[in-house]
């Protein structure tokens, strides 16, 4: 029982070292801790009214996501709260928050661990024969905090009647451990599949009560073929992955998944998986994606980012390593047949490069990530016109000194739209291009 306990407090110890790291990669620690506190932007509205409302721009951690209307849909938690706000003008004004989570609950707000949210559209789904009525459905997965450090469950909640209320939250990994069930990614299939990852310490714990050790954690997920009515039980995709590093998820074909995640080699390095998961609990294609040779004994909390290619199969992907062969932000497309990364080339290789997140839309790649100087927090933007062979020089779009969540990118049909929280600007949903200048 001490062994157990002091493995584990070794491995607790192992991410409290990480602190170099995140100067390296991208933020202070002092930015890190003042973007979970108030912005001047929420200060403002809370002098216009008062009070601090509850809104997407004194929240923490947002997400987007736009549905077929084109109405701007964000997740958020502000005070152990979760909520959903839209907009019918690209953020230039929003709806009144709606709470998702009836009792407060601790749930996670940070870079690589934030609520997820999808939106459907009205009708039924001719694949699955499962009605989605007459309103738009809002599906939120997220984590809760439990009491021991570095535990959590995952959490999800539905809408049925287009966001006016949700579902009483449920948990979704089916294992009764107070253990950790962390950064969660949603995704939802052409054929209304749905797809809930995370990383899981379930086996870590089975490993320890019976005196074996066990690198890191595991990669487990779950599914929905009802739109999160129902769930399947937890199926495992891989042992020993990385801690605390957010999970990429793209579409493998109609009703099929590739995830990118940080795994660990020989139990020390900390460099690239994928795999596709299916819609039983099929896992195929697993192998390794990125060759840095990153020798970490902690948690980088610095996930990848993965978009599918126009060939079948074959994926681009960007991502952050500090390792013995590459430094810096790289980006490579991935063809799983072959399992060789192609057009590797690295993005930036400053120091305080970190966090980059891509998209695509009409033939171009877009690649944003920050960078930080000690002082400054730009935002930075790459594109590709030729499928990652080449790219432009980097474009300042903001900068801020002040503390800023990571970027994320939304696709429409319109184009592509940069998601980004900072204390200086509040919340931002903005069009993209590689002609814009720094603000």
């Amino acid at each position: 029982m001490i062994s157990d306990v002091i493995k584990r407090v070794k491995s607790a110890c192992s991410l409290l070292t990480i602190t170099g790291l995140v100067l390296l990669s991208g933020q202070s620690m002092t930015q890190i801790a003042s973007a979970q506190s108030a912005s001047p932007f929420c200060e403002q509205l809370q002098g216009d009214q008062g009070q601090k409302p509850v809104s997407v721009h004194c929240g923490g951690a947002p997400s987007a996501t736009i549905d077929a209307d084109g109405i701007l849909w964000v997740s958020f938690v502000q005070d152990k709260h979760v909520y959903v706000q839209h907009s019918a003008d690209n953020g230039e004004s929003w709806s009144s928050a709606v709470q998702v989570t009836p009792e407060p609950e601790d749930a996670e707000f940070n870079g690589e661990n934030r609520p997820k949210i999808i939106v459907t559209n009205p009708g039924d789904d001719s694949t699955s024969g499962v009605s989605q009525g007459d309103d738009k459905q809002v599906l939120l997965s997220w984590i809760t905090k439990t009491s021991a450090n570095f535990t959590g469950e995952i959490r999800f909640s539905r809408s049925g009647d287009g966001g006016h209320s949700f579902n009483a939250p449920r948990t979704i990994n089916d294992d009764n451990l107070m253990t950790g069930h962390r950064f969660d990614s949603l995704f939802l299939t052409e054929d209304n599949t749905l797809y809930l990852t995370w990383i899981d310490k379930r086996d870590l714990e089975a490993r320890l009560e019976n005196g074996q050790e066990y690198a890191g954690a595991a990669i487990y997920y779950a599914v929905s073929k009802d739109l999160g009515r129902t769930f399947s039980d937890n199926y495992r995709v891989s042992h020993n992955s990385c801690e605390c590093c957010r999970i990429a998820v793209a579409p493998h074909g109609d009703g099929e998944v590739a995830i990118l995640w940080r795994q660990l080699f020989n139990t020390e390095i900390r460099d690239h998986a994928i795999a596709v998961l299916g819609a039983d609990g099929e896992v195929t294609n697993l192998q390794r994606a990125t060759y840095d040779d990153w020798y970490i004994n902690a948690c980088p909390h610095h996930g990848p980012t993965m978009i599918s290619a126009e060939e079948e199969g074959t994926y681009h992907m960007s991502w952050f390593s500090a390792g013995n062969i590459h430094k810096g932000i790289y980006y490579a497309s991935l063809n799983l047949a072959s399992g060789e990364p192609a057009q590797l080339q690295q993005v930036d290789g400053t120091p305080g490069a970190g966090h980059p997140y891509l998209a695509s839309h009409d033939d171009t790649l877009y690649l944003v990530w920050k960078g930080f100087d000690g002082m400054n927090t730009p935002l930075k933007l790459k594109t590709s016109s030729d499928g990652g062979a080449s790219w432009t020089e980097e474009t300042a779009l903001y900068s801020t000194t002040q503390g800023s969540d990571h970027p994320l990118l939304v696709t429409t049909d319109e184009g592509v739209y940069l998601s980004w929280w900072t204390q200086e600007m509040g919340y931002l949903f903005r069009p993209i291009n590689a002609q814009m200048k720094a603000e």
